[in-house]
C-alpha cells in the first residue's frame, strides 16, 4: 500500500479513536460536574469546555504528529504495542512541563487513542505470517 494511503487510513482511524476519547471525558466532565455542582460553571458549560478543546488540540497533535509518525512505521513494517504506547504518549510528555493535569489528561488520552489506532490498523499488517518459503525444487 503507498504510504499516502496508509497515512490518510492512519489519520481517519486516530481522529475517529480521539472522537470517542473525548466524547467519554466529556461524559466524565459532565457527570463530575453535576455530582460537585459549581457556581461558576454548569455541566453543560464543562461539557462544552472539555469536548471543544480536547478535540481541537487533539486534531491538531493527531494529523502533525501522531499519525504521521504511526504510519512512517507502519509503511516500514515497525509497529508494535510498545511503539504505539510512546508515541501516544509523547505529547502528553511535553505538556507535564507545563501544566501538571493537562499533562496527565493529555498523555492518557494520547496514549489511548495510539494503542486504538494500533489496534484498528495494525490488524491487517502482520507480515510474519505470510508465506516466504520458495517451491521446493525436482530432484
Amino acid at each position: 500500500m503507498k504510504f499516502s494511503r496508509q497515512l490518510a487510513k492512519v489519520e481517519l482511524v486516530a481522529l475517529a479513536s480521539l472522537v470517542v476519547v473525548t466524547v467519554l471525558l466529556a461524559i466524565y466532565a459532565a457527570i463530575s460536574m453535576s455530582l460537585h455542582p459549581s457556581p461558576e460553571f454548569s455541566a453543560t458549560d464543562s461539557v462544552e469546555i472539555v469536548f471543544t478543546y480536547m478535540l481541537a488540540i487533539g486534531c491538531v497533535t493527531v494529523a502533525v504528529f501522531i499519525a504521521p509518525l504511526y504510519a512512517a512505521l507502519l509503511h516500514n513494517c515497525r509497529t508494535s504495542w510498545p511503539a504505539a504506547f510512546v508515541i501516544g504518549g509523547i505529547p502528553g510528555a511535553a505538556l507535564l512541563f507545563f501544566s501538571v493535569f493537562f499533562g496527565f489528561v493529555s498523555l492518557a488520552s494520547g496514549v489511548v487513542v495510539a494503542l486504538a489506532t494500533h489496534a484498528i490498523c495494525a490488524s491487517g499488517s502482520n507480515h510474519s505470517s505470510k508465506r516466504t518459503r520458495k517451491k521446493p525444487r525436482a530432484a
